[in-house]
């Protein structure tokens, strides 16, 4: 896996570039993957490098707050996203367990983290994001954040020797976490400061609905409070809330969401605003240099300004877009088009969204019931369809995709009733 040191050929289309074209991809993880993977699919024979911090290979997030963490027998490894022998089809320069420490735009070079400089002619940011932390808490060993392959083994071990768990933060991670906790059969204290699970994303209405899934399989529900400090001198065991409460515990897990891995930017002229600035082609300000992923913070449909998102699919979403745009000339560019998806398996109910809601968004409840916690859920702005949120309802908001990237007239999507089933006629 090694990059070539002669020409391979020549290029697919007069868009792609020249065999000796050499895209490197800072980040191998999901979006880092994916990125090289359309480059070679799209027809890119040139030199590829996939750089990556970790020593593992790109490797499925997803099962860490999950099927991973809930498990009897200890995973050997993380799940892998590409077999290993695949990997050598796509002819890569593969360098895991360095980190990128700088960007020098003026050479187009990457300083790593070994001393070693890698040249590029395109360059794609792929470095994803981190764990937000709460530093004053970090001197208590089990006191945990959940990103890494490595964090998954160390909260595995301490949940397994625990009765009592705390999760601070009640998103998509915490309420997994959450879950994951009462399978183990632990007692589970979930602290949102928020007033419901998810309100930002899914409105009070529907957040109450998560509260309540959690509170209906035994979960003691805090919102609306914040977490004013942990007692104890070595490990935390008690969690002092803004309220005055005091929830004895034994292990505290923090998931109060990420921050953007873009320190090794700095200085390079590449922007950045709580992730890296792009515009709707997945390109920085900086000629060459490009962003997917966490990292991106990028025009998506629905929005009025740019954003971040970590949904799993966004990362494949941006990837493919910005392998099209390194590789075509600027008239055959394309921005991203994708309507933006997320899901959460909590307990035995799959939570999925479709598009990007606002607070003053209509909620209509168009199918099953909230409390049932089976329902699907359409979100509308100014008559036209922005959203969609359902809980065990997965084929009903399949069917109301079209809608959200269109944003049909909400009338007329209630009129076609698309998540009812359709009565077959008989011959």
């Amino acid at each position: 896996m090694t990059s070539p040191a002669t020409p391979r050929g020549t290029a697919a289309s007069a868009s792609v570039p020249t065999p000796g074209h050499h895209v490197v991809i800072v980040g191998a993880g999901l979006s880092g993957l994916r990125t090289a993977e359309r480059l070679r699919r799209l027809g890119h024979t040139g030199p590829l490098t996939l750089v990556g911090e970790e020593a593992h290979a790109a490797y499925d997030r997803p099962p860490l707050s999950k099927a991973l963490l809930i498990q009897d027998e200890e995973p050997a490894a993380p799940p892998a996203l590409r077999a290993a022998e695949k990997y050598a089809e796509l002819d890569l320069d593969l360098r895991l367990g360095v980190r990128a420490e700088a960007l020098v735009p003026g050479e187009r070079s990457v300083v790593l983290g070994d001393g070693s400089r890698i040249s590029y002619d395109q360059l794609v940011v792929a470095t994803g994001s981190r764990a937000r932390r709460v530093p004053a808490w970090e001197h208590h060993p089990n006191v945990h954040t959940l990103r890494t392959f490595e964090d998954c083994l160390a909260l595995r071990a301490d949940l397994r020797a625990a009765r009592h768990l705390t999760v601070v933060g009640a998103g998509v991670l915490g309420g997994e976490v959450a879950a994951g906790g009462r399978a183990l059969g632990l007692e589970v204290t979930l602290v949102e400061a928020q007033a419901a699970p998810l309100e930002r994303v899914l409105g009070a209405e529907l957040g109450a609905g998560v509260a309540q899934l959690h509170r209906d399989h035994g979960v003691d529900v805090r919102l609306g409070v914040a977490v004013e400090r942990l007692g104890g001198d070595h490990r935390a065991e008690r969690v002092v809330l803004g309220d005055g409460t005091v929830v004895e515990t034994d292990v505290v897990v923090v998931a109060i969401g990420s921050v953007a891995e873009t320190t090794w930017l700095a200085g390079s002229g590449v922007r950045r605003a709580d992730g890296v600035l792009c515009n709707q082609y997945g390109a920085t300000a900086v000629p060459g240099v490009h962003v997917v992923g966490d990292a991106a913070v990028m025009l998506h449909p629905g929005a009025t300004t740019p954003l971040r998102l970590e949904h799993w699919t966004s990362a494949g979403d941006t990837a493919a877009v910005v392998a099209h745009n390194v590789l075509a000339a600027p008239e055959e560019r394309k921005p991203l088009t994708e309507v933006p998806y997320f899901w959460s398996d909590q307990y035995d109910v799959k939570i999925q969204g479709l598009g990007l809601p606002s607070p003053e968004d209509r909620i209509d409840v168009v199918a099953g019931d909230v409390a049932e916690h089976s329902f699907l859920a359409v979100c509308s702005r100014e008559g036209r369809v922005r959203a969609a949120f359902a809980m065990s309802m997965p084929a009903p908001l399949a069917r109301c995709r079209k809608a959200v990237a269109d944003g049909t007239a909400l009338a007329d999507l209630l009129a076609a009733a698309p998540w009812t089933p359709k009565k077959k006629v008989s011959a």
